[in-house]
C-alpha cells in the first residue's frame, strides 16, 4: 500500500483542525480532509500561479472562525434587489440568516433554502461535493471541510422561476482576519428555466478570506442565467470556484463582476456533457491601488455541436495587476464547435500591470475557433476625434474609458442589477477622474 502524499502545512492545514466535530456533512468532510491533505498551498513554482503574488495570503495571521470578534451586520436592506423580495437568501460569513431572507413562492417545482435543510433531498445527495473537479486544489477541500451552510436551488422538469432568486454573502468586521466557506448547488432539471444573482459584499475594510465554492448542473433544455458580483473588503481574500455542466440543448450564461479584495483569484469552469449546447463566461474587472484580480477560466468541449463565447475585459489603474489565463479544450470527438475568445485591457496608468495568456487546445479538425487578447491604453485617434466634436482632452477620456467598461454588462436579464452595476461602473471611473456621462 503507498504512503499518503504528504504535503508542506500551510495555515489552511493547520486550521484545519478547528472543522465542525458534529453536525451534517461527515462523509465530504472525511474525503475532504483527504483530499485537503493530498494538495499543497499554491507558490510561484507553479505554472498555474506564477503570476499571482501570493503575499496577500501570507501577510495575514488567519485565526478560526470560532474564534473571531464577528461584528453584527447592519444596513443589510439596502443590499437587496427588489425583484427577490420574495426569493433571497442571505449569509452572513457563510451562516444562514433565515430572518433577513425571503423563501416565497416562485411557481411551481422551484426549491430553494439552506442546504442543511434539504440533506436528503435526491438532487442534493446526487451532485453536492460531486461536482467540483479541481486537481490538487487546496481550497475546494478546505471549503469541503469547513461549510455547515450554504444555498440550495432546485428547479423541476419544466419549472421556471418567476423572479430572479438572489444569494446574498454578507462579511462583517472583525479585529481578527476569519476565512468564510459559502456554499452552493444549483440543480436545474430538463426545461427549467432560472436567473441567479450570487453577491458578495464586505460591510468594512477589515481582512478576512472567503472561498466560495459554486456547483450548477444544468440537464437537457434548461436555462441558466447567472450573475456573480464580487464586491469584498479591499483588503480582502477572494478565491472562487464555480464549476457548471451543461447538457444537451441547454444553456449556461455566466458573468463575473470583479470590483473589490486584496487579492481575488476566479476559477470557473463549464463541462459540456453531450451535444447542442450553449454557453458564456463573461467578466468584468475594474482594479486599482495594488489590488491583484487574476481569472483563470476552463472551457471544455466534450461533444460535437457547442457554441460558447467569452468576453473578459479588464480596467486597471494605479499599481494593480490583471492576470487571466483562458483555456478553451476541444476534445477528439468534439466537432462543429463555434468558440470564441477574447481579453481586453485597458490601462489608465503607467504602473499598472497585466499577464494575459488566451489558450486553446484543440484535438479536433472541424471546428471554429479563435482567441485574442489587447492591452493597451486609451486609442489617441478615438481621444482626438471626440476632442474635434467639442470635448476637452479630459472628457473624451472619460468617455471612452465609461463606454469601454460598460460593454459587459449589457446583457444583464434583471433592470435593478443592471442599474446597480452602471453605477459600480460610474463610481470607479469618478474614483479614478473619470465623470458620469449622461445622454
Amino acid at each position: 500500500m503507498s504512503k499518503p502524499t504528504q504535503v508542506e502545512p500551510s495555515f489552511l492545514h493547520k486550521l484545519a483542525k478547528h472543522s465542525p466535530k458534529e453536525g451534517k456533512w461527515s462523509s465530504i468532510r472525511e474525503s475532504s480532509l483527504k483530499d485537503l491533505n493530498a494538495s499543497p498551498f499554491p507558490h510561484s513554482k507553479i505554472e498555474e500561479w506564477r503570476f499571482t503574488d501570493l503575499k496577500p495570503f501570507r501577510k495575514m495571521d488567519f485565526v478560526p472562525m470560532s474564534e473571531a470578534s464577528l461584528l453584527p451586520a447592519t444596513d443589510i436592506e439596502q443590499y437587496f434587489i427588489p425583484e427577490s423580495d420574495r426569493s433571497r437568501l442571505v449569509f452572513i460569513n457563510g451562516k444562514f440568516e433565515e430572518k433577513y431572507s425571503s423563501i416565497g413562492g416562485l411557481g411551481k417545482g422551484v426549491t430553494f433554502g439552506n442546504l442543511p435543510d434539504y440533506e436528503n433531498h435526491s438532487a442534493v445527495e446526487e451532485y453536492l461535493n460531486k461536482l467540483v473537479d479541481y486537481d490538487k486544489d487546496v481550497f475546494v477541500p478546505y471549503n469541503g471541510l469547513m461549510f455547515e451552510d450554504g444555498a440550495f436551488i432546485h428547479l423541476e422538469k419544466g419549472a421556471k422561476a418567476e423572479a430572479p432568486i438572489q444569494v446574498l454573502n454578507l462579511y462583517t468586521d472583525s479585529k481578527q482576519a476569519y476565512i468564510a466557506t459559502p456554499r452552493m448547488l444549483v440543480v436545474s432539471e430538463e426545461e427549467s428555466d432560472v436567473t441567479i444573482i450570487e453577491d458578495h459584499i464586505g460591510l468594512t475594510d477589515n481582512e478576512y478570506m472567503t472561498i466560495p465554492v459554486c456547483e450548477v448542473k444544468a440537464k437537457q433544455k434548461a436555462h441558466i442565467h447567472h450573475v456573480r458580483i464580487q464586491r469584498d473588503s479591499i483588503n480582502a481574500l477572494h478565491v472562487s470556484r464555480p464549476i457548471a455542466y451543461v447538457e444537451k440543448n441547454s444553456e449556461y450564461h455566466s458573468y463575473t463582476i470583479n470590483l473589490g479584495a486584496k487579492l481575488a483569484r476566479n476559477e470557473p469552469k463549464v463541462i459540456q456533457e453531450d451535444e447542442e449546447v450553449d454557453f458564456t463566461l463573461d467578466g468584468l474587472v475594474l482594479i486599482d491601488g495594488e489590488q491583484i484580480a487574476d481569472t483563470h477560466s476552463t472551457m471544455d468541449h466534450r461533444f460535437s455541436h457547442a457554441e460558447s463565447h467569452q468576453l473578459h475585459k479588464v480596467v486597471v489603474n494605479g499599481k494593480a495587476h490583471s492576470i487571466f489565463n483562458g483555456k478553451i479544450f476541444v476534445r477528439r470527438d468534439a466537432q462543429k464547435i463555434d468558440s470564441f475568445q477574447e481579453n481586453r485591457n485597458l490601462l489608465l496608468s503607467l504602473d499598472g500591470k497585466v499577464n494575459t495568456k488566451p489558450q486553446l487546445e484543440i484535438f479536433a479538425d472541424d471546428v471554429l475557433c479563435s482567441h485574442g487578447a489587447t492591452i493597451g491604453q486609451l486609442d489617441p485617434e478615438e481621444v482626438f476625434y471626440l476632442q474635434s466634436r467639442g470635448m476637452t482632452e479630459q472628457k473624451a477620456k472619460e468617455v471612452l474609458t465609461y463606454a469601454f467598461a460598460l460593454e459587459t454588462i449589457e446583457n444583464m436579464k434583471v433592470e435593478s442589477v443592471h442599474k446597480l452595476l452602471i453605477d459600480e461602473v460610474y463610481r470607479y471611473t469618478k474614483a479614478n477622474n473619470v465623470t458620469k456621462v449622461t445622454a
